[in-house]
């Protein structure tokens, strides 16, 4: 689907399908009201949903396992991610270290390098066509206070023995050239950028579909817009688990809850988990004058070290996905997949003032997602105390591509042995929880501020 204009009046920028270049979506069969019992049913169409219900039937060929999804396949977080595949979860490793101490904080980030790795594996071993590229990630200072954010967290990746790369402003600019925030960036001590080597880039949408064709081809079965209204667990020993959809129900021995933010519309984690939207941008192709001024050569994902972050990567094709901005969060923890003219108008200024002038990008359009995020940032993979047949593997914060394939092995686990692999903070039934509307209302926008405060004064 391609939008007729690029840009609108007074600088509007037209909102398209998350991934509007992907056309060829396959048709999946449509929910018509009832399906015979099945062993499991997996509420939520994205990758998390999707890599349950591949690892559930590679374990257990013949299995009856269906896929539940309110809409289209990755129409949720999985396909409206800018694609970075990348180490890393919580807001930084800074923070795990502060909560968890060094040894949890060290193995809970090495478990995020082992999903990467085990993600990238997987992708190539099942064969799909889905622009894989592991390019590695860079995280690049653009102001004094960002080279200084930067040496800190390389000081302390070195610290705990975890891979990292240091990259003078020399070796930055011969991997990418992008505009500085300051004019005496060069005076300023510290490295103007770092590189994670285990990291990639992916293609999203077509990840979700490939995971599909792969389910289908294991006789697993894929209902789209099949929205689960609530979940109504066994009220006797040996039941089954009844989920009410529209027009219909489906039971099922057991319950894989993979719905990321829209999991408070099943009435689970209201006031854990929150519903937080972010924004992305497409350009037109890039001309070969822009991509000379740009270089970009290794096609890396790319994160600056603020607080409030951009980040971005170079399709197959030669256009920039660039997302960033503020999140925001809806009054009622509401849904709003349609981002603002305001916010994607700002965007397309953030992307204007990060690459070089002469580059002359041109904001194809841009969309909104809705991801599950957690005020302590921290995933939950676990059973449900109330109902062991529930498992729910939710709040990926951000850092869904890679923790989300790997937690289809997770849950397979959890379902066949009832304990999780590993004891990793992440595996844990419930979430902090902010009591009323009105602090998780005042204390996200207070949040956003304070960081945007921060960055300003940088």
């Amino acid at each position: 689907m391609r939008p007729s204009k690029k840009e609108g009046r007074d600088g509007e920028v037209t909102r398209v399908p998350p991934y509007w270049s992907w056309t060829s979506q396959p048709e999946q069969l449509c929910f018509q009201g009832q399906i015979p019992p099945v062993d499991v049913a997996i509420i939520g169409g994205g990758l998390t949903g999707l890599s349950a219900a591949y690892h559930l039937l590679k374990r257990c060929p013949g299995a009856r396992i269906v896929v539940l999804e309110a809409n289209r396949l990755g129409a949720g977080a999985s396909g409206r991610s800018t694609g970075m595949l990348s180490p890393g979860v919580g807001q930084s490793v800074a923070s795990l270290v502060r909560r968890l101490g060094v040894t949890r904080a060290r193995r809970l980030y090495e478990q995020t390098i082992e999903a990467v790795t085990y993600a990238a594996a997987l992708i190539d071993q099942l064969g799909m066509d889905c622009e894989l590229q592991m390019s590695g990630q860079l995280i690049v200072g653009r102001s004094p206070v960002g080279k200084q954010r930067v040496r800190q967290q390389l000081e302390l990746l070195r610290r705990l023995g975890l891979p990292a790369e240091e990259l003078s402003e020399q070796a930055l600019s011969n991997v990418i050239r992008l505009q500085d925030w300051s004019a005496n960036l060069s005076a300023t001590e510290g490295p103007a950028a770092l590189r994670l080597p285990n990291a990639g880039v992916v293609h999203p949408l077509k990840l979700v579909h490939g995971f599909a064709s792969r389910i289908r081809e294991l006789a697993g079965q894929i209902f789209e817009q099949a929205h689960v209204r609530s979940i109504h667990p066994p009220t006797r020993p040996g039941h089954k688990v009844r989920l009410e959809l529209d027009g219909g129900e489906v039971l099922a021995d057991k319950v894989v809850v993979a719905t990321s933010g829209y999991t408070s519309q099943l009435g689970l984690f209201r006031g854990r988990l929150l519903p937080v939207h972010l924004q992305a941008l497409v350009t037109e192709p890039l001309s070969e004058a822009a991509l000379s001024a740009i270089g970009w050569d290794g096609c890396e994902g790319v994160l600056d070290a603020r607080r409030l972050f951009s980040y971005f990567r170079l399709t197959s094709d030669k256009r920039v996905i660039f997302g960033g901005g503020r999140p925001r969060y809806c009054w009622g923890g509401a849904l709003a997949d349609l981002p603002s003219q305001s916010t994607l108008a700002l965007l397309a200024d953030e992307l204007k003032q990060t690459f070089p002038v002469d580059s002359q990008l041109v904001v194809a359009g841009g969309w909104s997602g809705t991801i599950g995020y957690v005020i302590d940032a921290l995933p939950a993979i676990a059973a449900l105390p109330s109902c062991p047949q529930i498992v729910h593997a939710v709040g990926w914060c951000g850092h869904g591509i890679a923790l989300s394939i790997a937690s289809g092995s997770w849950i397979q686990k959890l379902l066949s042995d009832g304990v999780p692999p590993e004891d990793l903070p992440w595996f844990r039934a419930t979430m902090p929880m902010v009591p009323t509307e009105l602090a998780r209302w005042i204390g996200f926008r207070a949040s956003i501020e304070w960081m945007a405060l921060l960055d300003r004064m940088s």
